[in-house]
């Protein structure tokens, strides 16, 4: 080989090498995207569980919250109807006295 050629073969020889470490810097670069990928999934994914979580949780306390005032709402009424049943009788009381 003529030194042009070994020049040729030397300048073909860094030419592979360089696309074997950009195959190489390629390929990491994908493994890394891909881990990030699968981890950004993750993440998404437990960050709907735990919305869904706190989700069903807060109707779950509404209806309890819900419930309760329902059960209050029948002796409340009943009170009321007590309350307005006396003011009549004490109004009506205190215009027969003061005739």
């Amino acid at each position: 080989m003529t030194a042009r050629g070994d020049d040729r073969q030397t300048a073909l020889d860094i030419a592979e090498a360089a696309n074997r470490a950009g195959q190489l810097v390629t390929e990491q670069i994908r493994s890394i995207i891909d881990q990030a990928e699968a981890g950004a999934t993750e993440l998404r994914q437990n960050a709907e569980e735990e919305a869904n979580t706190i989700r069903r949780q807060a109707a779950e306390s509404a209806n309890r919250i819900l419930e309760r005032i329902r059960a209050l709402d029948g002796p409340l009424s009943e009170l009321v109807a007590e309350l307005q049943r006396e003011a009549e009788r004490l109004s009506s009381d205190n215009q027969r006295g003061a005739s």
